[in-house]
């Protein structure tokens, strides 16, 4: 009875549908990725002692922030180098109201204020996992704290196909 219901036709218009709204000029916005300190540079201020692994003390010409010779580089505390972070914009589908959050998994995250759900492509999975935290819809962060972190693993989500990945965020 059921069986030519759902036909490929079907599927492809379901999924140019859900590929139009995932475009980065249509439902999405922008989002930043904010990735754990993954690299160390040697400090811009002063010059490094690769012997003892840390600053020399010593500031370097034409020092950004100048300091007396022997005291600690107010850069990077006398460490030398300097943590950086990575950020990355990506474009997701937000959904803030839990009335309308889609519900495609079998697994289910505990709901609480603040929560916000997001629809996107599979390939941001490897993101989406690796991300320390998110501001979510970067237009709006100067209003308030839109910063969010993973709540429980992401689902993958498709009609017939695993093409997208829906993610549960929690207030940070």
């Amino acid at each position: 009875m059921f069986e030519n219901l759902i036909t490929n036709e079907f599927k492809q218009t379901f999924k140019n549908a859900i590929d139009a709204l995932l475009a980065q000029n249509a439902l999405t916005v922008p989002c930043l990725f904010k990735y754990e300190n993954t690299k160390k540079e040697l400090c811009f201020n002063c010059e490094y002692d690769a012997i003892n692994q840390k600053s020399s003390g010593q500031p370097k010409p034409n020092a950004m922030m100048p300091f007396p010779r022997g005291s600690i580089c107010p850069a990077c505390r006398g460490f030398g180098s300097i943590d950086t972070t990575s950020d990355e914009q990506v474009y997701l589908a937000l959904i803030f109201d839990s009335k309308y959050w889609l519900n495609w998994g079998s697994q289910s995250v505990n709901v609480s204020d603040g929560m916000v759900q997001s629809l996107s492509k599979i390939d941001t999975l490897p993101k989406i996992k690796t991300c320390k935290e998110i501001i979510m819809d970067t237009n709006l962060s100067n209003y308030d704290n839109y910063r969010y972190s993973l709540a429980g693993e992401p689902q993958p989500a498709g009609l017939g196909s695993h093409d997208y990945i829906i993610s549960m965020w929690k207030r940070s």
